[in-house]
Formats: C-alpha cells, structure tokens, sequence
C-alpha cells in the first residue's frame, strides 16, 4: 500500500514537473535588444521562436555575453531560487543582427 502510494505521488509529481517545464511563463517569454562589448547589435528572443532575420554569427564568448545579457530579466522575476528545469533556469535563447 505504502509503495502504490508513493508511486502514485512520484507519478503526479514527475507529471507535473513535464507540464510546467514545458509551457513558458508570460512574463517569461520575450525580445530585447542586446548590445554586446564588441559593439554588436542584437534581437534576442528569450523562450520564443528566434525573431526574423538572419542568425547573429557570434564567437563562444559572445554567445554567452548576448545569453546573460538576453536573459537578465528572467533573474529579476524568478529571484534566487526557481525549479531546474523550467522556463527560469533552463530558458531558450535565439539572437539575429540588428544593424
């Protein structure tokens, strides 16, 4: 009986872990314009689809400057603590140039 009830909780809770992993926030999903130390400009869209345009062409240490950048907001709202994964700690990040 104790064990069909905790499997019955892990199922519920790994169920609703999926669900909320998987649907963004609304104050989580969003664009903002980046400008990186380079001097490049940038659209990044942050748990979105990648804004239009062409895919920013970045070296690995712009890439993580537009990522901090990018997502600085979500660190604001989800304050220091957040589930892993979610929209928060593990968000989507896709930059395209703006001239």
């Amino acid at each position: 009986m104790k064990i069909e009830l905790l499997g019955s909780a892990l199922g519920c809770a790994v169920a609703l872990w999926s669900t909320c992993s998987l649907a963004a926030l609304p104050d989580s999903a969003y664009e903002t314009r980046v400008q990186l130390s380079s001097g490049k400009n940038l659209l990044c869209s942050v748990n979105q689809p990648q804004p239009a345009g062409e895919k920013a062409v970045l070296t690995r240490r712009e890439q993580v400057e537009a990522d901090v950048l990018a997502t600085q907001r979500l660190r604001l709202v989800s304050g220091p603590f957040s589930p892993y994964p979610s929209a928060y700690t593990a968000p989507s990040v896709a930059c395209v140039s703006v001239e």
